[in-house]
């Protein structure tokens, strides 16, 4: 461990690409306080760390999280880093972070071993991976305490170890495959399942590029069958349950829409002592954020309810910035003016509500930047056209009225385009190195392929979509250094003729 540790701090030390990256995560982190709004999810992860070790009433924790089908030995070890954090006196969600940021960086660091055995001027190239990874949504979700940081390093191991795997690296490889795959499988099981029929596919292409059938099974071994049996000896019944009764179609039918009420007097000043809890079914927030109360007595009929449809960080920033007028984050908005300038916007949609009779504020859920989204369905294919289309794309922007975030996120959308196109043109670059002859990058594309096509078909949330988005992050990445290894890999093996 400490061979790690101080291993880790020599790496930094040498690189300042490296250490400003790391820098600027934990910044973020510790900036950012108790404050969740940007990932309002974060507060259920946070409470099944925070009730993960120990004695604790609810013996569950993982089920009030995205990691209901985790086994709990997984997250035991997986969260050990950050456990031994609060040990030495780290705040819980400053923990949490930090772990997000490691995580993060060793996906960066798995990638940039693709690349740099190959080329002298790797540390150019260097920058460009770091500055994809510091696309601002794809920062904040590595920042905060979710599941996009593991996802990433999961993805990242896995792909990682098969280049590793091919180029003869057996044990490095396996390794890394089978701690990518049951990692994945135990973080977001659908995603492991794109990526093992990805696997399968793949699997069955290259059988008939006469490639040894020992090393397809010692990727099938350590990819496939490892991690299921263990993920089936580790988890429990409730979630093998839950994995085995999903079905891709009713989750297209999930309504998309996010709820938030909040009661406000006439003045338009949320009523009651602010605890009040959103409601509905859109996005999953948690509790504790919200306006106001119903008043009783002979005050009912001066207040209204006002429901607002999507802008929820809108609503957890106006609330944070008022009960926490000395924290960090709310002192930078001041200074910056931002404050002033989601007041003015909050005063807005309180009017707006206030006006009309259905007493709704939100975003145009009607425009093409909606925040609720049409998905596909598998029995219709050529309906999956377009929510794949916005979902690569989307949000757009300058188009139709939509929230503030979205009309922030879809100025981001830019950056993606860019990076598509990238990729586009490393792929004619290197059209000559005969791609579809590498199994690394077969696995790639069909995962990518089929990660699209699956989210076409799920994605009901515009705000779930655009996190959703992030995991494309690293098989854009690893193709866009795999096709320039494996054309270096050719040019080395071409005999070159005397003068």
């Amino acid at each position: 461990m400490r061979k790690v540790f101080f291993g880790l701090f020599s790496i930094l030390g040498k690189n300042k690409t490296l250490s400003l990256f790391v820098i600027l995560h934990s910044a973020l982190a510790i900036g950012l306080g108790r404050l969740f709004a940007f990932a309002p999810d974060e507060s259920g992860y946070l409470y099944t760390f925070s009730n993960l070790y120990g004695h604790s009433t609810d013996p569950n924790p993982q089920y009030q999280s995205g990691w209901i089908t985790a086994p709990k030995a997984f997250l035991w070890v997986a969260y050990l880093p950050a456990k031994l954090l609060t040990l030495l006196g780290v705040p819980d969600y400053a923990a949490i972070r930090f772990l997000s940021i490691a995580l993060t960086l060793f996906s960066v660091l798995m990638l940039r071993k693709v690349y740099f055995k190959t080329s002298n001027q790797a540390k150019n190239w260097d920058k460009w991976i770091f500055a994809a990874y510091l696309i601002p949504s794809v920062f904040l979700w590595t920042t905060v305490g979710l599941r996009e940081s593991f996802i990433i390093a999961e993805i990242a191991a896995f792909l990682v170890g098969f280049n590793y795997l091919w180029a003869g690296k057996s044990i490095k490889g396996a390794i890394l495959i089978a701690i990518g795959s049951y990692g994945l499988l135990s973080t977001k099981s659908y995603l492991w399942l794109c990526l093992m029929l990805a696997t399968l596919i793949c699997c069955g292409i290259i059988v008939f590029q006469r490639v040894s059938k020992k090393l397809i099974l010692k990727f099938l071994t350590a990819g496939l069958l490892i991690p299921l049996a263990l993920f089936a000896c580790t988890t429990s019944v409730y979630a093998l349950t839950f994995i085995l009764k999903s079905d891709i179609t009713e989750t297209g039918k999930r309504s998309g829409d996010s709820i938030t009420q909040i009661y406000v007097d006439g003045s338009g000043n949320p009523s009651g002592d602010g605890s009040g809890n959103p409601s509905g079914d859109g996005s999953g927030n948690p509790s504790g954020v919200g306006g106001g109360k119903p008043p009783k007595g002979d005050t009912q009929e001066e207040v209204k309810l006002i429901t607002f449809h999507g802008d929820y960080t809108l609503v957890a920033l106006y609330f944070y910035l008022q009960d926490n007028p000395n924290s960090i984050f709310t002192k930078v908005l001041s200074v910056s003016k931002l404050k002033n300038k989601i007041e003015q916007i909050w005063s807005e949609k309180i009017k707006l509500g206030l006006i009309y009779e259905d007493v709704e504020a939100g975003s145009d859920t009607s425009s093409l930047n909606g925040h609720i989204l049409t998905p596909g369905q598998i029995e219709k294919p050529f309906s999956m056209v377009w929510p794949a289309f916005v979902f690569l794309f989307g949000p757009f922007p300058l188009v139709g009225d939509p929230g503030i975030a979205a009309a922030v996120a879809s100025f981001e959308s830019t950056l993606w385009w860019l990076l598509y196109m990238a990729l586009a043109f490393q792929f004619f670059r290197f059209r000559r190195s005969k791609f579809l002859q590498d199994p690394t990058m077969i696995l790639s594309v069909i995962f990518t392929l089929g990660f699209i096509a699956f989210s076409a078909l799920v994605e009901v949330n515009l705000g779930t979509s655009f996190r959703h988005r992030s995991v494309l992050l690293v098989p854009i990445i690893f193709m866009f250094l795999r096709l320039r290894q494996r054309a270096a890999e050719l040019a080395s093996q071409t005999p070159h003729s005397g003068p």
